[in-house]
């Protein structure tokens, strides 16, 4: 009997161990519970944004906010109420629409909103959290400064479009200047050269261009070499630039006139750049044999330009 008193004792003993180890650790577990709650609370009041715990239908049963972030309505306005009954009609509605879409299966809304904050304009951004089946979390935050850079950026965009814009209209009317300016030069040079049988153009002091445009008859040869050998003289040429890419087709009598030419300018001691010569000019020119005496040949009279400008003596003064 005594024996079994003694055992009985001893359980009473290591239960009682237990409960209050147990009771411990239940009691440290409150006080990290309450240090989180104190730290949480803290780091809430803060940070700028506001805190709302509301039940589902929009009550308000509790907040926090910083010193710094100022209420819409002072806490006695707005506890115990319903937020869409505090604020504004039109932020009110919104409101509504963000409870009914955070109990969807989302479980979360946001909105943004502006309110009339003393005499300023504040607009805000609120994000409801559903965090049980009846109650929800508001986040808010002032975003007024995001908005207004938003709006500046917005702004610099379309007076960047409206200039870019207006900079297009003028550089399109000068390209269009700029085209039948162009046009008109292309074609009073294409007349001017038309009306001449023989130009002779200085191109330089010591360069002349003779461009041929239309048949080369043995009267029109003739002026040719006259014009030529005259302009050589005068003008103490030291480069003929003869311009072929406006002859059509080339006889015997054309041939014969070009080889002429090749041969007096050379004899004159200047050089002929013979220039244009497309593949059916070219073709006759072997087929009929001619002699160019030497003549040096290019595709264009730009690049017989550019080979006289580089290859001209420097000028002296007479």
């Amino acid at each position: 009997m005594l024996a079994d008193l003694r055992a009985e004792n001893q359980r009473l003993r290591e239960a009682i161990v237990r409960l209050e180890r147990d009771a411990a650790e239940a009691e440290r577990a409150v006080e990290d519970r309450l240090k989180l709650a104190t730290a949480l609370e803290n780091i809430y009041r803060a940070v700028p944004d506001l805190f709302f715990q509301i039940r589902v239908d929009g009550t308000v049963t509790n907040y926090l906010a910083s010193p710094t972030s100022p209420l819409y309505v002072p806490p006695d306005a707005f506890l115990g109420k319903r937020m869409q009954d505090v604020v504004p009609p039109d932020v009110g509605a919104l409101t509504v629409e963000a409870l009914a879409e955070a109990m969807g299966p989302a479980g979360r809304a946001r909105i943004e909103y502006s309110l009339d904050i003393g005499s300023s304009v504040e607009w805000y951004e609120a994000r409801l959290i559903r965090i049980s089946a009846d109650e929800m979390v508001i986040v808010v935050r002032n975003i007024s400064e995001q908005r207004r850079d938003r709006e500046t950026v917005l702004r610099l965009n379309r007076e960047l479009e409206a200039r870019v814009q207006e900079r297009t209209v003028a550089l399109e009317v000068a390209a269009a200047e700029s085209a039948a300016l162009q046009q008109q030069v292309i074609e009073a040079q294409r007349a001017t050269l038309q009306a001449l049988s023989t130009p002779l153009v200085p191109i330089a002091r010591h360069v002349v261009a003779v461009p041929l445009i239309g048949d080369v008859d043995a009267d029109r040869a003739g002026r040719l070499l006259e014009a030529i050998l005259a302009g050589v003289q005068a003008r103490r040429a030291a480069f003929v630039l003869l311009d072929v890419t406006g002859v059509p087709q080339v006889d015997t009598v054309a041939a014969r006139a070009l080889a002429d030419v090749a041969r007096a300018v050379k004899l004159l001691g200047a050089e002929l750049v013979l220039t244009g010569i497309g593949p059916d000019v070219a073709r006759t020119l072997v087929d009929l044999g001619a002699e160019l005496g030497g003549a040096r040949i290019l595709p264009s009279l730009d690049q017989g330009i550019a080979y006289a400008m580089r290859s001209a003596p420097p000028t002296r003064r007479d």
